[in-house]
Parts: structure tokens; C-alpha cells; sequence
């Protein structure tokens, strides 16, 4: 699919671009570091974690009551009452030494090992507890009712978390049952971070002045670290084609990804992919994409590592990293794949995008007895930082139609 805009000869379609980019890295660094489990989390696994013992290591009531043999209590009803003796307890934490005999039963809380002998555990609440020896049971019991079996969570030799796999707060729990201290993790991709452009400053110096206040290696350095990534900052660079060389070719010795905002349309300013071209090869994959924001990304592999030529307005340059930054970021992690946070919200007016393009619509999310709706920004220019700011997640249009109609249901992607 190509179009002519604003001096881009063609533009390439999204996923088109995105495999392009994807197939340049060859093989990702996936070099490893062993880190303590306490510090591992939105780590990606280099190794499989197998389960060196049973959890749990015997089994372990569910419920607070009584540890009896199953069959003891088959003819119990509310016409036929039990008597058992209470001969024992099972207490949290202590080891359970005690045996329970026919007619007998003993007391245990709940995560308790249940005592030999027993096969199940009847619940505090059905149980009538006629003196402190003595209860009567009136319902009958199956065996391995209320318990955990021994092994039941994992078994020796199972794989817990395969490699890949990154690292979630649960998993970190699971590291900690088995007794893991240290875990072995990809070292996180590191990404260096420039932004291009004579007019650019860190802070503003007065109010009349023309300036820009650069933000986007802010932004782009907090979404590096969401995804697990490093951010190395190189800076502003200066509108000189020399300068702008010289650091792409120190970026790509240390980092495994660089991403440079401004610079990256067609312009006579616009001096980013003739010098990334002069940088090194193959240079450029991929210059103007078919959608919106972020029309004028570039894509290209400069001595093997990835580099992201983004658009100079901060909505622009977070799709295009969302994009294509997000993804090549997995690939470099070596993870398997991250899933994205998405939720199924019916639009409550029709979804504009242009066609031709995939529109990517910033949406406000409400919750209705129905479920979710969502609404629009009121402005989606790509230079309104508050469009981004304001919004739950975004839309995605497609190109073929270049709307979604009111009243549909759709996913809406969260920025959260």
C-alpha cells in the first residue's frame, strides 16, 4: 500500500515495517546475570526453574476442625449421630507426631499437616462439639475432603517457569516456596536515548524565549524501564550532521537498541536518516509509515543494532516506541512474548480515523453496568501532550475503513 504525503514518497503498512525491523536483528544479545530472587521481578528467565521438592511437602488441612478417618463417619446422619474422641491436635507449625485411631479424632487448624492416620478433615462448622474430648459428627466424609495433597502445588521435577518468561509478582513467590535464592536472568537490553534539534533545551531559560523544552527522552526513559529495558541518555545532539554520526556510532558500541527523536521527516532540518545511513550499515529498512501519529518513523540497523528514527512530537515519538520499540525490546529480552493489557469497551460516538492509515485513537474509558465504553479525546493532534495524558488507552483504526462506527465493540489497548 503506498501514498504520497507531505514529501514522503511511499509509506510502508505497519506490520510490514514492524517484520522488516524485527528480521534485522539477527540473533539478540542474550547475555546473563544471576540476580536474588527480591530482585528480580519484570525480569525475563534465561533458565527453566524445576521444582527440586514437593510443594506442599505433606498434606496440609484447608479448613480449622477435625482430622478423621473417612470411614468412621460413613453411617453418620442426622438420625444415626457420631461420637469421636478428640485424642490429638495439629497445630500450625509444629510438627504432628501423633497417630489417629478408629473412633478418634484430632483437632487442626487450617494449613496444618494432617496427622497420619486421618484421610480428611471435617470443618469446625459441621461438627457439634460435645465436650472438650468429645464431638459428634453428623454428616458423613470422602476421603481427601479439606486437603491439600502432598505435591499437589508442584511435584519434584516439574518445570515451574520456563525460559522466557517474565518474571510476574507471583512467580517471585513461587522462587521463595522452593527455596530459591538467586535466579538467572537476560541482562536487561540497554537503550540509548537522544533527542536532535538546534531549538531544544533541558530546562526553559525565560518565557519569551523560542525554545523547546525536550521531553522526550523523559518519556521514552520511563517507558524503557516499564518494559524492563536500560536507558542510556545521550543527550541533545545539535543540528550538525557531523555530531549527529559521531554519537549514533558511539550508541551502537554500548546499547542494544537507540532510539533518536527529532529530525526524522523530509525536511532540510531533517537530517537524522542520511545520517544514520552514513553511520553505519545497512542503514535505513524503513522511512514513513502508514499510520497516525507517528507518519514519519524510521526504521533501521545500524552495525546490527536496531535504531528508531522518531518524530520530534512527544505523542508522535510514544506510538512510534510503542509500536516498534516495545516489540523489538521483547526480541533483545529474548522473552517469549508480553502480553499487552487490553479491555473490550463499546464506543459511545463513531471512531475517526483517516484512511488509508492505521489511526491509533487515544480513548477515555468509563464503567457502566454493561461494561466499559469508550470516548474519544476531543483532540488527537499529535504536538497535544495532554491527549496522551489524559487518556486510558488507544483504539486502533484500521486502514481499509478508516472508521469504527458508534455503539461497537472494541479493544482498547491501556497505556497503563
Amino acid at each position: 500500500m503506498n501514498h504520497s504525503h507531505e514529501g514522503f514518497q511511499n509509506l510502508t503498512n505497519v506490520d510490514v515495517a514492524l517484520a522488516r525491523f524485527l528480521q534485522s536483528v539477527r540473533k539478540p544479545g542474550t547475555q546473563t546475570e544471576s540476580v536474588l530472587v527480591a530482585q528480580s521481578s519484570v525480569r525475563v528467565l534465561a533458565e527453566d526453574v524445576v521444582a527440586k521438592s514437593e510443594i506442599p511437602n505433606s498434606d496440609r488441612s484447608v479448613v480449622d476442625g477435625f482430622a478423621v478417618k473417612s470411614v468412621d463417619t460413613q453411617v453418620a446422619s442426622d438420625r444415626n449421630i457420631l461420637v469421636l474422641r478428640v485424642a490429638g491436635e495439629s497445630r500450625l507449625g509444629k510438627p504432628c507426631t501423633g497417630t489417629v485411631r478408629n473412633g478418634c479424632a484430632f483437632a487442626i487448624a487450617t494449613g496444618s499437616i494432617v496427622p497420619k492416620g486421618a484421610d480428611c478433615v471435617l470443618p469446625v462448622e459441621d461438627v457439634r462439639r460435645l465436650t472438650r474430648h468429645k464431638i459428634a459428627v453428623s454428616n458423613p466424609a470422602k476421603p481427601g475432603e479439606n486437603l491439600l495433597r502432598k505435591g499437589e502445588d508442584l511435584t519434584r521435577g516439574k518445570v515451574v517457569l520456563t525460559r522466557g518468561r517474565l518474571l510476574r509478582a507471583e512467580d517471585l513467590g513461587v522462587l521463595k516456596i522452593l527455596g530459591i535464592k538467586r535466579v538467572r536472568v537476560v541482562r536487561k537490553p540497554r537503550v540509548a536515548i537522544l533527542s536532535t534539534g538546534n531549538e531544544l533545551v533541558d530546562s526553559q531559560q525565560s518565557k519569551l524565549s523560542s525554545q523547546i523544552v525536550d521531553i522526550n527522552r523523559l518519556v521514552l526513559s520511563a517507558k524503557v524501564k516499564q518494559f524492563g529495558g536500560m536507558p542510556i541518555d545521550y543527550g541533545i545532539v545539535k543540528d550538525r550532521k557531523e555530531l549527529i554520526i559521531e554519537t549514533l556510532r558511539e550508541a551502537v558500541k554500548i546499547a542494544d537498541m537507540v532510539l533518536v527523536s527529532g529530525g526524522s521527516s523530509v525536511g532540510p532540518k531533517d537530517l537524522v536518516p542520511s545520517c544514520v545511513n552514513a553511520a553505519g550499515k545497512p542503514g535505513m529498512l524503513v522511512h514513513g509509515v502508514a499510520m497516525r501519529p507517528a507518519m514519519p518513523t524510521g526504521l533501521a540497523s545500524v552495525s546490527g543494532v536496531p535504531v528508531i528514527s522518531l518524530p520530534g512530537f512527544p505523542v508522535s515519538a510514544t506510538f512510534a516506541f510503542l509500536i516498534f520499540g516495545r516489540p523489538m525490546m521483547t526480541k533483545l529480552s529474548g522473552a517469549k512474548s508480553v502480553p499487552e493489557a487490553k479491555l473490550q469497551a463499546r464506543t459511545l460516538e463513531g471512531v475517526k480515523g483517516v484512511k488509508g492509515y492505521r489511526t491509533f485513537i487515544r480513548v477515555v474509558l468509563k464503567k457502566s453496568d454493561e461494561g466499559f465504553t469508550a470516548r474519544p479525546i476531543y483532540s488527537q493532534r499529535a504536538s497535544v501532550m495532554m491527549s496522551l495524558v489524559a487518556a486510558d488507552g488507544y483504539v486502533v483504526v484500521p486502514e481499509k475503513s478508516g472508521l469504527i462506527p458508534k455503539g461497537r465493540l472494541v479493544d482498547v489497548t491501556l497505556l497503563t
